[in-house]
C-alpha cells in the first residue's frame, strides 16, 4: 500500500459518538410526529383515517430501519478507531521489544 492512510482515533471517537447522538436526536423527533400524528388521527374518518394510520407504519418502520443502519455504522466506526489503537499500541511494544 502506497502512502498509507492518516488516522485520528480522537476524530473516529467524536465521529462515532456523533453518530450514536443522531440516533437520539431522530428519535426525538420522531416521537413528536408520533404525537402528532395521534393528535391529527381523530380529526380523520374512514379511508384517509387508514391512510393516515399506514403513514405512521411507513414511517416507524423506516425510522427503524434508519436507526439500525447508523447505530451499526457508529459501532463500525468505534470498532476501526478500538482496533487501530489496538494496532497502534500492539505495533509499538513489538517495535519497543526488538530495541532491547
Amino acid at each position: 500500500m502506497t502512502g498509507g492512510y492518516k488516522v485520528d482515533p480522537a476524530a473516529l471517537h467524536v465521529g462515532s459518538n456523533d453518530m450514536f447522538n443522531a440516533i437520539g436526536e431522530a428519535a426525538v423527533e420522531f416521537m413528536g410526529h408520533e404525537d402528532g400524528l395521534a393528535g391529527a388521527a381523530p380529526g380523520w374518518v374512514g379511508s384517509s383515517q387508514l391512510a393516515l394510520g399506514e403513514l405512521a407504519a411507513r414511517w416507524e418502520l423506516r425510522h427503524d430501519q434508519h436507526k439500525l443502519r447508523v447505530d451499526g455504522l457508529g459501532s463500525h466506526v468505534a470498532e476501526a478507531m478500538f482496533s487501530y489503537a489496538t494496532n497502534e499500541d500492539d505495533s509499538a511494544r513489538d517495535f519497543r521489544s526488538l530495541r532491547d
